[in-house]
């Protein structure tokens, strides 16, 4: 998967679609990205960036009466991954632990940063 692929207004409907426990509609999309997110989109832009997630194979979509009901096809756990390793490849050419140091030297607050330690030795 090409995280690449889908452009950050994509990922703002797919957010919505996957922090959701029920299947959604266009109008239910629309009113919660537009919430979330601080925009006053409407129907036709989120149809088209709908249209667009199932075409390039993000989200699956099935009738239900009169409306068109949206779900993931890729898990928000396997983009983040994807994501992850597609950085890592991109700035540390693959080296996880590299891109993990980065992550630690220049995002991370002291207290995160213990969090992470605590992680890490549970994985050990």
């Amino acid at each position: 998967m090409d995280t690449n692929d889908i452009s950050a207004c994509e990922r703002l409907v797919m957010k919505v679609i996957w922090d959701s426990t029920e299947d959604l509609a266009l109008q239910d999309i629309m009113n919660r990205v537009n919430q979330e997110n601080g925009k006053s989109w409407k129907p036709q832009t989120v149809s088209t960036f709908l249209a667009r997630l199932v075409k390039k194979s993000f989200l699956t979509v099935y009738r239900k009466g009169r409306y068109s009901f949206y779900q993931p096809a890729v898990s928000k756990e396997d983009f983040w991954k994807a994501t992850v390793q597609e950085n890592a490849r991109f700035f540390d050419k693959g080296d996880m632990a590299a891109f993990a140091c980065h992550l630690c030297e220049d995002a991370l607050t002291k207290e995160e940063v213990q969090v992470l330690k605590k992680k890490l030795d549970e994985l050990n």
